[in-house]
């Protein structure tokens, strides 16, 4: 299978082993279903499935999503996605009529957008983290309303935007840009499912039966047109046949063995040809005739068609080139301005730092001026106490020197006490001597 390197390319997970389960995968399904066989997009489900579960796993949940949520949709015929479609633009017209009406003024048809979303369940439409979230409520209700919800949220959130576009390409590339960029799968998933609680699986089903009479006789009518194109066809086919019949030829020799051969062959030819051309009466050819001159303006109304749609493609590619450089100018700007935000932010701490740095400063001044201040006062004071310290030196001298003088007069006074002393007691022993 050629999808199979396609499938989420450059995944770890997906490595050679991981392409064998995913073949592996695909190959059981196609033997299981033939019916369905392989359609595209089914790589990626089963890719999906091989990313958060085993192999054996990722198969039956296959079988349960194909088989049960989506019969019908990948057959060949595909019956109920033709239904669907029909059912979301019956819906569209009834919530959304200013917008179809748009859209339908640019020539654009619904099923343009929502095919490709229906048949892909959002993978590779929206980010990752949005399908898994569409995914989780879609396989927990058990049922496609979901998938119409998650539709209409688009259409809700995105709607305003596709109201300005002027054409049929800006239109289709805008939406496809602005749902690949809708990465706040919260307010998706919450819009789908609070917006739109009146989508109810009663209702859809009400409008798949009313819908799924006009499909199967649109693929009747269909089937018939290509009987009366394919009976149309039948005497150039005839004469093909008689012209490479290898077994007639079988038949030939050589002299008049083969001209009665081919005589005899030629005759069965033309009584087949008899009986055919009487059952093919002139109002059938007629018919068939109107047919092909129907089905030849058809034709060249879709060669018409294609050559405009490939001239909108052109454009629309050049509007995706466009929009990829605005993307792309888009992110440098955001990144300089986050540059620009950073270097602020920087400026500004730096400002703060500065502040606080002043701010330091202003306290150490202070408390310099408030040092130097006491450091004076305490000079003044140890200069006061200084002199206080010589005055009471000075008064010490004084006193130390009063006291020396006390004393020597004390000891002039004891030593003239002393004689005074023995002066009269010789005196008095001189009195007693006779």
């Amino acid at each position: 299978m050629q999808d199979i390197p396609r499938t989420f390319p450059g995944h770890p997970a997906l490595d050679e082993h991981g392409r064998d389960s995913l073949r592996r995968i695909l190959t059981a399904y196609a033997r299981h279903n033939p019916s369905v066989g392989y359609c595209q997009a089914m790589n990626y489900f089963a890719g999906l499935l091989l990313l958060l579960m085993p192999e054996e796993n990722a198969f039956w949940t296959f079988v349960g999503i194909i088989d049960d949520y989506f019969d019908g949709y990948y057959t060949e015929e595909m019956i109920e996605s033709q239904v669907d479609q029909l059912v979301f633009e019956e819906l569209m017209h009834e919530i959304f009529p200013r917008l179809v009406s748009h859209l339908e003024f640019m020539g654009v048809q619904v099923a343009w957008v929502s095919g490709p979303w229906f048949l892909s369940i959002f993978i590779n439409m929206l980010p990752w983290e949005s399908v898994l979230r569409i995914w989780d409520v879609l396989l927990f209700e058990g049922n496609r309303v979901m998938l119409f919800r998650t539709a209409f949220a688009l259409m809700e959130l995105y709607g305003p935007a596709l109201l300005t576009t002027k054409d049929a390409g800006d239109a289709v590339t805008l939406l496809q840009s602005l749902a690949g960029s809708t990465f706040d799968s919260s307010q998706l998933v919450l819009t789908a499912c609070v917006g739109f609680l009146a989508i109810t699986e009663a209702r859809l089903v009400e409008l798949r039966d009313k819908h799924r009479v006009s499909v199967l006789e649109a693929m009747e009518e269909r089937s018939r047109q290509g009987k009366v194109w394919k009976d149309s066809k039948s005497l150039a086919t005839k004469l093909y046949s008689f012209k490479h019949d290898k077994g007639r030829d079988g038949r030939s020799s050589e002299g008049d063995n083969s001209l009665s051969g081919s005589a005899s062959t030629f005759d069965d030819f033309l009584c087949g040809l008899s009986s055919d051309a009487e059952l093919d009466c002139l109002p059938d050819l007629q018919d068939q005739v109107v047919w092909l001159k129907v089905e030849l303006c058809r034709l060249l109304e879709e060669k018409r068609s294609a050559i405009l749609r490939a001239e909108e493609l052109e454009t629309a590619l050049m509007e995706m080139v466009k929009q990829d450089n605005r993307r792309e100018l888009s992110a440098k700007i955001e990144k300089l301005e986050q540059e620009m935000y950073g270097l602020r932010r920087t400026l500004a701490e730096k400002k703060e730092q500065e502040a606080a740095m002043l701010e330091v400063l202003m306290r150490v001044e202070q408390e310099q001026k408030i040092t130097e201040e006491a450091r004076v006062i305490a000079e003044k004071e140890a200069a006061a106490q200084r002199r206080e310290f010589d005055s009471l030196r000075e008064k010490y001298d004084k006193a130390m020197g009063l006291i020396a003088q006390m004393e020597k007069r004390v000891v002039m006074a004891e030593s003239m006490l002393e004689a005074t002393a023995q002066y009269q007691s010789g005196q008095t022993k001189a009195q007693f001597v006779p």
